[in-house]
């Protein structure tokens, strides 16, 4: 007997735990999808593509449901609310007939047991079919920011944020590059393998292979099913990382046989690929809070045949002193609001209220404090965050440079591919947004110890 598995009714169990239960999109998803495991790679994309699409749209679709629904959508019960989120999604954004969308939904409330709100659901849907193309949103030149915020679902305080930084079109264009689903970036683990070798291999399972208009060794990856299940993943010949993490190591610069300090190392990426920049001789320290991250990290680095990492589990905001001018370069990859990631991660902005970055400005400060102490003379600190926030980036170079004055900007063009110049980096610090470099939102800096 063969179990039906309906995507669809995933997709709305997904969403309704993310959001409900404040869950991450990516639990939720590698647990049901794990759950569902029998799901054909077709249907496990379907759903993946529904979830992450209705999270990105969030703002956009509720706007459409107020419009085109007689009962506010305080009143609406959970369930109901995320089986009408995701079937607006698949009629404004996805190439579905929409009867089909209509009869699927209906279906679902039946199974749950809600039959008398059947009507409800296929009346406001059937409304937003109508009224796809008469939905009136805020004037934009008059209401830029709610414009913005129901248009594109960016929340109104990361907005004033970013319309306070840069300049309205600037904005926007980000605002949409958030909302397109980035291809997975994998970088090739040198120490066994060729991007040659591992393209032909990729290919061969009928996964699309594009090569980095950056950098030599990574590649972007499109149809890729479940990355995990792949032969070459689990041979270790390349890990997950996007070309922003890539710029932070060109930065940082290791060479062999240095003592390197990752001092907010999980889950490993950068450490992974500081290795194989060392060619696997030397010494990285990989640290972080927790011990199963840590763990993780490890089974990595033994996955990618890399020794020279030693997992550490440490706080980044306590001084250790067994670390004093102990390194050659310490990367400070510190903890942040991710508003640099809301492309990848699409409920950051449904999760984040602004209030948080005040606290996460002084861990980034303790940390920044104790790794001062760590580098030695001559020797090179990258301060890198993945976050598009001025006071988390510029802000926090500037109160470094003003307390320790043994540390010095360094030109940073010369580890930079030419697309990423900017007018900073000769200063020593370079920003990259999705919608100008097609990368994660990531801040770099490198300083140099000079006594």
């Amino acid at each position: 007997m063969t179990i039906q598995i309906n995507p669809r009714e995933i997709a709305v169990q997904a969403l309704l735990e993310i959001l409900k239960e404040e869950k991450y999109n990516t639990t939720v998803l590698r647990k049901l999808l794990k759950q569902n495991g029998a799901m054909p790679p077709k249907d496990r994309a379907f759903v993946t593509e529904i979830v992450n699409g209705s999270l990105r749209n969030l703002y956009y679709i509720d706007f459409v449901i107020d419009n085109v629904s007689h009962v506010k959508m305080k009143k609406i019960k959970p369930y109901i609310l995320a089986v009408l989120r995701t079937a607006i999604y698949q009629l404004y954004f996805m190439k579905v007939p929409e009867n089909a969308i209509c009869d699927e939904s209906v279906k679902l409330v039946k199974k749950r047991g809600l039959t008398s709100l059947s009507g409800f659901v296929n009346a406001v849907l059937r409304n937003a079919i109508r009224q796809k193309d008469s939905i009136v949103f805020p004037d934009e030149k008059q209401y830029a920011v709610e414009y913005l915020c129901l248009k594109y679902s960016h929340p109104i305080w990361l907005l004033k944020m970013w319309l306070h930084q840069y300049d309205y079109d600037f904005v926007k264009a980000l605002c949409i590059q958030n909302n397109v689903a980035p291809d997975v970036s994998i970088v090739v683990n040198t120490l066994c393998t060729t991007k040659q070798e591992l393209k032909k291999e990729l290919e061969q399972c009928d996964i699309v292979v594009k090569e980095s208009k950056y950098y030599q060794n990574v590649l972007h990856l499109q149809k890729t099913a479940n990355i995990a299940k792949l032969q070459s993943y689990h041979n270790g010949k390349f890990h997950v990382q996007d070309e922003s993490s890539v710029t932070a190591v060109e930065v940082l610069s290791p060479q062999p046989n240095e003592s390197i300090l990752d001092i907010c190392a999980a889950p490993g990426g950068k450490s992974f690929l500081i290795a194989e920049k060392m060619q696997n001789k030397g010494n990285i320290y990989s640290c972080d809070i927790y011990q199963h991250k840590l763990e993780l990290l490890q089974e990595g680095a033994e996955r990618l045949s890399i020794s020279i990492i030693t997992p550490k589990q440490q706080d980044g905001t306590i001084y250790q002193k067994q670390y004093e001018k102990a390194f050659d370069r310490v990367l400070v990859d510190a903890p942040c609001s991710g508003l640099g990631l809301i492309r990848k991660k699409p409920d950051i902005r449904l999760k984040k209220n602004g209030n948080d970055i005040d606290n996460i400005l002084i861990v980034q400060k303790n940390i920044l404090k104790q790794a001062a102490q760590y580098v030695k003379q001559n020797g090179i600190l990258v301060y890198s965050t993945c976050t598009i926030c001025k006071k988390e980036n510029e802000k926090n170079v500037e109160w470094f440079l003003e307390q320790y004055k043994n540390f010095e900007l360094e030109d940073i063009r010369t580890y930079l591919p030419s697309e990423f110049y900017s007018e900073t980096a000769e200063n020593g610090y370079v920003t990259l947004y999705p919608h100008i470099h097609h990368t994660d939102g990531f801040f770099i800096a490198r300083f140099i110890r000079k006594e």
